[in-house]
């Protein structure tokens, strides 16, 4: 029977080991960005790898055995639950299966045949019961229900495992003068059917209960549940509970049965040990993967306007570089458009309006770098083409207004409303300046973005 059990438990251990193969969560973040030294865009793809990682652990419990003996159920349950103690070290191969070793020491507590008790009633309760103790050591092949009815979620809080195992435990520590007297149990002074009998005076034969004191090995089989709470990466608490399987001597008594059991309940905890690279249960990687998708759309060429409709905007833009204020020299063929077009329509002007992106800086700053956008291109026009300033009236947005609501980056820029010449315009721009106050480490970085040591880098 013992290699029958044996040979079984090694198959399941093999079959589970086999079935079960390590699972990888794969998550994927793609964005596209705009690369403006390159002047394309690109698609970033974030991919994160999330795999099992094959994890030592070791844990602690503290709970109580109680014994089915063939007695026992006569007694009070408090009084045959005893303490046990468990220790153990294990390793997760894979989500769905581990494996581990436990060690334990259990206080156990027999009782003699209960026959006795009819005979005389005080002797069943006050000393029908002995003590013991058991040293016990099993191997267990673990399944976690959860992630096999499931895919494997790696920070699950909670998960029901069983097991199946074998193993062997050494009865020892017998409490001799209790066995002894259970041999040949005595009388207490009292008066029984008439009689009276002294304390000390033997039973008549046949009312003892021989138990067996002689320390001995056992094998033994058990399943059982765990229920397992995780704390952290590094700890779990878990309730264990086992039903376990042995000789019916273990209790120091052979009676009519073949086997014995007894039930163990152990709350305990468990700790996670790191592998090499730092990981307890699972490790994320990640690779991010570039691809150019095409170049940036250059500013549309302006067109020759026959029918004009004030106040609309040029189609003509003047593009910066991201919290900077000079002009590039392929945006400046945009500026030299623009003054080609006032030549051309000598009865328009134009509004030369600056903006900044509203997702960078902060709206104080952004409407100082608006103005100082507008006024560079204020000069160039002036002082490089020639047109007559007073065609020119500039305002300034910052990021209050956002002309392009498709591409954030667009709004970088100056752009140009038509007007019609000499037509009256409110300038705004000394009324916001005197409105807006920048300290001084704002005002140090708003200048340093025209420096040549700036120009130079682009």
């Amino acid at each position: 029977m013992k290699k029958i059990i044996l040979t079984f438990c090694f198959a399941v251990t093999g079959m589970l080991t086999g079935a079960f193969a390590q699972t990888d969560g794969i998550s994927s973040d793609v964005r596209i960005f705009e690369d403006t030294i390159r002047s394309s865009y690109y698609i970033e793809d974030t991919i994160r790898t999330t795999s099992y990682v094959p994890n030592w652990f070791i844990g602690a419990s503290i709970g109580g055995s109680y014994s089915m003996g063939e007695n026992t159920r006569f007694g009070n349950f408090f009084d045959m639950t005893r303490p046990s103690f468990q220790i153990q070290f294990g390793k997760n191969f894979y989500p769905q299966f581990g494996m581990r070793l436990t060690l334990n020491y259990l206080s156990q507590r027999g009782r003699a045949e209960w026959s006795t008790s009819d005979f005389l009633e005080e002797w069943a309760e006050q000393d029908g019961n002995y003590d013991f103790s058991m040293a016990a050591g099993f191997i267990d092949g673990i399944i976690d229900f959860h992630n096999i009815l499931w895919p494997n979620k790696e920070k699950r809080r909670f998960s029901l495992k069983g097991y199946l195992g074998m193993g062997g435990f050494y009865t020892f520590k017998f409490d001799k003068d209790k066995a002894a007297w259970l041999l040949h149990p005595t009388w207490k002074e009292c008066t029984y059917s008439g009689v009276h009998h002294n304390a000390g005076d033997l039973l008549p034969s046949g009312y003892g209960y021989r138990v067996e004191t002689k320390n001995k090995w056992y094998f033994a089989g058990h399943i059982g549940l765990i229920a397992d709470y995780r704390l952290s990466d590094a700890w779990s608490l878990n309730l264990d509970v086992s039903f376990n399987g042995t000789d019916d001597a273990y209790n120091g008594m052979r009676f009519r049965r073949v086997y014995d059991s007894y039930v163990d309940i152990m709350f305990g905890a468990i700790y996670y040990v790191k592998d090499h690279d730092g990981n307890r249960r699972s490790v994320t990687r990640e690779v991010i993967v570039k691809d150019y998708i095409g170049p940036i759309p250059p500013a549309p060429e302006p067109e020759v306007i026959e029918n004009v409709h004030y106040n609309e905007m040029l189609q003509t833009t003047v593009s910066f570089y991201i919290d900077k204020t000079f002009v590039t020299d392929a945006q400046r063929r945009n500026v030299r458009s623009v003054a080609n077009f006032l030549e051309t329509h000598p009865n328009l002007d134009v509004v030369i309006t600056g903006y900044a992106d509203a997702q960078t800086a902060y709206p104080k700053y952004n409407m100082m770098l608006s103005q100082k956008r507008a006024q560079t291109v204020y000069n160039i026009l002036v002082e490089e083409y020639g047109v007559d300033p007073s065609r020119l009236s500039m305002d300034y947005k910052g990021d209050e207004e956002q002309p392009f609501s498709i591409v954030n980056e667009w709004n970088r820029a100056v752009v140009f409303y038509i007007k019609p010449h000499d037509a009256s315009f409110t300038p705004t721009v000394e009324d916001k300046a005197n409105d807006i106050k920048l300290n001084r480490h704002e005002s140090n970085r708003l200048n340093q973005t025209d420096s040549k040591q700036t120009r130079t880098a682009y």
